[in-house]
């Protein structure tokens, strides 16, 4: 090495190095010594001597001084590594931390996120003890990820393009007999795929109108160029409940227009709409009053556990309104009890509060006038006690307490006493 000692080297090269004595050449080497050098003057020997002590020392000084500069710059290089290794490596830039980092866990291919650590390892720090920090010294989130890329993976001919651009409608249809709009707004026709794989075509730009009649799964989604069904979503399908009813004659037993219905399901959720409204519910076996003249739309429906249901309407025809089936004329003088007086049939088998008048319409003065179903008019104007006069067209009125759903209040017509 250049900086060691001369003299070590010298030292070195000559020791154990000896010459062979010949005492011959050491009395010729004397004689011509004493012969040929004159003898000096002392004043000249010291000069020599002094001049030599002189060269030699500063030759010292100076391999001394070169010596210590090149042992303190030798001890600054090592104390200065020394205290870089000892000494935490400060981090202040995200990207000097991120190269750090990427060297420490060789190249990881997994991206994985950090907090900031206390102390981070320097360079030369073992994998290990970096791998092995505790959690708690975990602070500040740093996302660190590697340099090292992901191969892609080639797409295999058979697998699936889905294009992100394309806006599918909802299949809101779970039951049979459901009918959606389905709505394409795409520039591509759309494809549904019922469950017996018949293939219904939704234009582009359109809405088309479907009507659900199969159970099971339906799919929608894209055909390729191919001919290849690329589906995107399914929706099930499920069965609707089995429903029927059957309607009997109408029939006037209780003094209502009562019309008899028998419910056929093995559903218990079942409604009962008379013209579009709800009259019953939940019942297999009820009745109904038809109060109106003509047809009379009579709807049955149920649903089972996943909320699909069923429905019927059978139409009824009734020959007139319903009157309280009060006659239009009666005999005062007849032997037969129910033709010699005068009261609303009805009013006779229903238990309902009721007030009964007989008007004169050529006066307007009220004739008779009853709230007891057994006091019904004998033909008597209660204004003078005589008998009405005879085939005379009075104006009756009935106003009822407790009327039945959608039943009137007020009932009203002509009679004729005979």
């Amino acid at each position: 090495m250049i900086n060691k000692n001369i003299e070590e080297l010298f030292k070195q090269a000559l020791d154990g190095h000896e010459l062979p004595y010949d005492a011959s050449a050491w009395k010729s080497l004397t004689n011509k010594l004493d012969k040929n050098i004159p003898v000096q003057s002392p004043v000249k020997v010291w000069r020599w001597v002094f001049g030599s002590v002189v060269l030699i020392s500063i030759t010292s000084l100076l391999l001394w001084n070169n010596l210590k500069e090149t042992t303190n710059s030798k001890n600054k290089e090592i104390g200065k590594n020394t205290s870089q290794k000892n000494k935490p490596t400060k981090i202040d830039k995200a990207t000097d931390k991120q190269n750090l980092i990427s060297q420490q866990v060789k190249k990881q291919t997994v991206a994985f996120i950090l907090e900031k650590v206390t102390e981070i390892p320097t360079i030369d720090t073992d994998y290990n003890e970096y791998e092995n920090l505790h959690i708690d010294e975990i602070k500040q989130a740093d996302i660190f990820s590697t340099d090292e890329q992901i191969e892609p993976v080639p797409m295999q001919e058979n697998d699936l393009i889905v294009n992100s651009s394309i806006v599918y409608p909802t299949l809101s249809f779970n039951c049979i007999g459901d009918k959606k709009a389905l709505s394409n707004k795409n520039a591509t026709d759309l494809v549904l795929v019922t469950p017996s794989n018949q293939q219904l075509i939704l234009p582009a730009k359109s809405v088309t109108f479907v009507t659900i009649e199969e159970k099971g799964y339906y799919r929608i989604g894209t055909m390729s160029s191919e001919g290849i069904f690329n589906e995107h979503t399914t929706q099930l399908v499920n069965e609707s409940p089995s429903l029927d009813f059957n309607v009997e004659d109408l029939n006037y037993i209780n003094g209502l227009p009562t019309l008899p219905i028998n419910v056929k399901s093995n559903e218990t959720t079942i409604a009962i709409y008379l013209n579009n409204k709800l009259v019953g519910s939940n019942l297999k076996e009820t009745e109904i009053y038809l109060f109106k003249k003509g047809d009379n739309q009579i709807t049955v429906s149920c649903s089972n556990e996943f909320n699909c249901k069923s429905s019927i309407t059978k139409t009824v025809n009734t020959v007139e309104d319903y009157n309280l089936l009060a006659v239009n004329a009666f005999d005062p003088f007849s032997n037969d009890a129910r033709k010699s007086t005068f009261m609303p049939f009805a009013l006779t088998q229903r238990k309902t509060p009721f007030n009964l008048i007989i008007i004169d319409p050529s006066d307007g003065g009220i004739v008779f006038e009853s709230s007891d179903a057994s006091n019904a008019w004998d033909g008597y104007d209660k204004r003078n006690g005589k008998m009405a006069t005879a085939n005379k067209a009075y104006i009756w009125k009935v106003n009822i307490a407790n009327p039945e759903y959608k039943e009137n209040t007020e009932y009203k017509g002509t009679i004729v006493r005979l």
